[in-house]
């Protein structure tokens, strides 16, 4: 992936943030799959990852 000559700091600091807090949200839905996967109640799921049951259970499916 090249950078792009024309994007100014502040908006690759701002393109950098967006694409991390995507994989920190992708990582919680996986990690909460696995843990289901196992058998671990929503409840503690929910409490583990900051995940909300609604969340769970939409993603899930």
């Amino acid at each position: 992936m090249k950078a792009d000559p024309n994007l100014s700091h502040a908006d690759f600091l701002a393109v950098l943030e967006s694409v991390r807090y995507s994989a920190k949200e992708e990582t919680k839905f996986e990690v909460a799959e696995c843990m289901l996967d196992y058998g671990i109640d929503i409840k503690l799921v929910g409490a583990v990852t900051g995940l909300s049951k609604s969340q769970l259970t939409k993603e899930t499916k």
